[in-house]
């Protein structure tokens, strides 16, 4: 599944909808919205999971709060991985698990599980298709709408590669820690504001 197009992630309790590129400009998350992001042990919500949870809540295009946490999701995660992420075990026994962490970012994330606030990332769903699934193993309910600065990017055609460090050096925003949750969700907010700030000026 290319996550780069998902439209809906449904699991039991839990589901994301994309907003459409051509209804951002009626809404108005330019006042507050949430950048988000994760690491996870692999690449299927399925049978994968997050193992580092970062967000960011925007408010007029400044950072007032963050969030960061590993997660202890009761797996292993694999060498390969390790190295990308800079995740280890040893890490990961020493996190919070599940069942403790979940109700937190969940108070952090407030009225974003209502769908009442934006939440932002790059390839958007993928990151939320790992969050519904494992919010829904836990029976928690959350609705989010979210919008996605990689399929936003390709709205400029200037820009010819979509990767978050491409897009960040498009838009002048520093981006010196990749595969860092926390950091990554940072840099796709100050994307999405950049983009916001271009528009209205165009």
């Amino acid at each position: 599944m290319d996550m780069r197009t998902v439209e809906k992630i449904e699991y039991g309790s839990a589901s994301a909808v994309r907003v459409p590129p051509d209804a951002i400009s009626d809404l108005d998350i330019s006042e507050r919205f949430i950048a988000f992001d994760t690491e996870t042990t692999g690449l299927n919500p399925d049978k994968d999971c997050i193992v580092e949870l970062g967000a960011a809540v925007f408010e007029r295009g400044v950072p007032t709060e963050t969030f960061q946490s590993y997660v202890n999701p009761g797996i292993r995660i694999s060498k390969e991985v390790s190295v990308l992420n800079h995740i280890t075990n040893e890490v990961l026994q020493a996190a919070p698990k599940e069942e403790i962490i979940y109700p937190e970012f969940m108070k952090f994330l407030g009225a974003a599980a209502e769908g009442e606030i934006m939440i932002c990332g790059h390839v958007a769903a993928f990151d939320l298709s790992f969050l519904c699934r494992t919010l829904d193993r836990l029976g928690i309910t959350a609705n989010f709408y979210f919008v996605d600065t990689r399929q936003l990017a390709t709205q400029f055609p200037e820009l010819t590669h979509h990767s978050l460090a491409a897009v960040a050096e498009y838009f002048h925003v520093p981006h010196e820690h990749a595969h860092q949750a926390k950091e990554d969700a940072l840099t796709s907010g100050r994307i999405l504001c950049k983009m916001i700030e271009r528009n209205r000026n165009m």
